[in-house]
C-alpha cells in the first residue's frame, strides 16, 4: 500500500502587509487532518497555497521528498481540491461539469466515463446529472464539489468547509465517505464543525493569526477532561 507524505516548510503569506501565514510548517503523512481556527485565521490561504492557486512569499513544499515546484504538473496531479466558493458552472449540467473537471485534470474520456458515475452515485447525484447546476441547492452543490475533487483518484484530498450546507444525515454519509478515503491517502479538511472531524481525524491542527498554535493526536493524547469543543473555545475566543 503506497505511503504519502506532504511537507511544508517555513510558509509565509502576506497581504497588504499583514502576515496571513507566518512561517507555517508541518509534515503530513497518510491519514485525515483536521485544520481548525476562526474566520481569518489562515486555512483557506494555506490550503490555497498547497494547491497552487496562490503563490507563497516565502518557504517550500515537498511531495514525497520532492519539491513541488519542481514537479510542477505532476505534483498537482495527485491532487484533489474542493474550494469553500460554490463557484460551480450554472449553465452546466452536473455530467457536463464533471467531464469538463475530469477534462482539466487531464484524465482520457474512457477514464472519466468510468469514474463519474461510481462518483456521483457516491455522492447521491447520480439521478441529477442531466439537471442544470443553476438550480441545485447549496447542499447539492456542495456534494457536487466533493465528487469533482476526487477525480483521477488523487493521493492528496483538501476540502474547505466540507460539510456546509448539508444535512446531518447527508453531513454523516460525507463523513464516513471520507473515512473510507483515507485508508492510503492524505486528507486535509478545513471545517468549523468540530464534530464532523473529531470522530475521523487522525490529527487536529489549531491555527490562529496564520501560525500553527497547537497539535492534537486523537490517537495518542489525552484530552484530561476536556473536550475538543472545550479546548477550541478556550484558544479561539
Amino acid at each position: 500500500m503506497a505511503q504519502h507524505q506532504l511537507e511544508l516548510v517555513n510558509l509565509t503569506k502576506s497581504y497588504k502587509g499583514k502576515l496571513a501565514l507566518d512561517h507555517f510548517s508541518y509534515r503530513f503523512e497518510t491519514g485525515i487532518y483536521g485544520l481548525l481556527g476562526s474566520n481569518g485565521a489562515g486555512k483557506s490561504t494555506l490550503m490555497n497555497i498547497i494547491t497552487r492557486n496562490l503563490k507563497c512569499d516565502g518557504g517550500q513544499i515537498f511531495f514525497d521528498r520532492a519539491e513541488a515546484g519542481k514537479l510542477k504538473q505532476t505534483y498537482l496531479s495527485h491532487i484533489g481540491y474542493m474550494p469553500q466558493q460554490q463557484s460551480v458552472y450554472e449553465k452546466l449540467t452536473l455530467q457536463r461539469f464533471m467531464y469538463y473537471m475530469a477534462a482539466l485534470k487531464g484524465m482520457t474520456k474512457k477514464q472519466a466515463a468510468e469514474q463519474i458515475p461510481q462518483l456521483l452515485d457516491r455522492v447521491g447525484l447520480w439521478e441529477d446529472r442531466g439537471r442544470y447546476m443553476g438550480g441545485f441547492s447549496g447542499g447539492m452543490k456542495q456534494r457536487a464539489l466533493i465528487a469533482q475533487a476526487l477525480l483521477g483518484d488523487p493521493d492528496l484530498i483538501i476540502l474547505d468547509e466540507p460539510t456546509a450546507g448539508l444535512d446531518p444525515l447527508q453531513r454523516m454519509a460525507v463523513r464516513e465517505m471520507i473515512r473510507e478515503l483515507a485508508e492510503n491517502k492524505i486528507v486535509l479538511i478545513s471545517t468549523h464543525v468540530i464534530a464532523d472531524i473529531e470522530p475521523i481525524a487522525k490529527e487536529i491542527l489549531m491555527i490562529r493569526d496564520g501560525k500553527l498554535i497547537k497539535t492534537l493526536s486523537l490517537l495518542t493524547d489525552r484530552l484530561e477532561g476536556e473536550s475538543l469543543e472545550d479546548m477550541y473555545i478556550r484558544l479561539f475566543q
